[in-house]
């Protein structure tokens, strides 16, 4: 087991984020935080990076109380939906960032470069790149520190249709070569389907569903889980 998440809440004012969110995800499962905006999912995903702290339980992470450590201590790598490179570096730099400030060797950084296929593009710069280009950089800078686990907000929301299929298939065959354990956020239900091995469903902060993508849609728990579905 990678993540234990034990009576987690959150209030933002009055208004609730997560209510009493009690989940086990397992080492190595690719995992889709789907719901509706406002469900609480990127709440969730930035309690889990540790950018955010929750107002009662607690998250353990592989057998550690991880509930007040930072990202660094917590051994996780996030990538946010607006990619978050850094401008004036260029792609070989964003990429040999984490390793360089944790004095570790950049050898890596050009087999990484080969991986998201842009080993011809590493003296280039952000601005220079592709929406699709600038996210697999995002993930290669990622994976370079060697993280337990990978947390992604929306990484495919910026991109357009045709890119955003592709990046799919890339992001499958990533994750065959480096079985990290992953949860990705979605609010597109093919997108969990296609990509997740199991889905958590949030509604209104709560989990309404977690299994199997055929299992939600073959056999919807709730109602609205059931509405949710053929909304998408």
């Amino acid at each position: 087991m990678s993540i234990l998440i034990e009576n987690i809440s959150k209030k933002f004012n009055q208004s609730i984020g997560l209510s009493r969110i009690n989940l086990e995800i397992k080492t190595g499962e690719l995992v889709a935080l789907l719901g509706p905006s406002g469900s609480g999912k990127s709440t969730l995903l930035r309690i889990l990076a540790g950018f955010e702290l929750p107002d009662s339980g607690q998250i353990w992470l592989f057998k550690t109380n991880a509930t007040f450590l930072s990202i660094q201590e917590r051994q996780i790598g996030f990538v946010s939906q607006d990619y978050a490179l850094f401008p004036k570096m260029s792609i070989f730099e964003n990429i040999s960032f984490g390793l360089k400030i944790q004095n570790k060797s950049i050898f890596k950084v050009d087999e990484l470069l080969r991986l998201i296929q842009l080993e011809n593009l590493a003296n280039f710069y952000p601005y220079q790149l592709s929406g699709g280009q600038k996210q697999r950089v995002a993930f290669a800078r990622a994976l370079s520190v060697e993280p337990k686990i990978l947390l992604l907000d929306e990484p495919f929301g910026a991109l357009d249709i045709k890119i955003r299929k592709n990046f799919r298939n890339w992001l499958i065959h990533l994750h065959k070569k480096f079985p990290v354990t992953t949860i990705f956020v979605t609010h597109n239900i093919h997108e969990a389907m296609e990509i997740a091995d199991n889905v958590i469903l949030l509604n209104k902060g709560c989990v309404e569903q977690f299994g199997c993508p055929q299992e939600i849609y073959e056999y919807p728990a709730t109602t609205s889980v059931k509405k949710f579905i053929k909304i998408y």
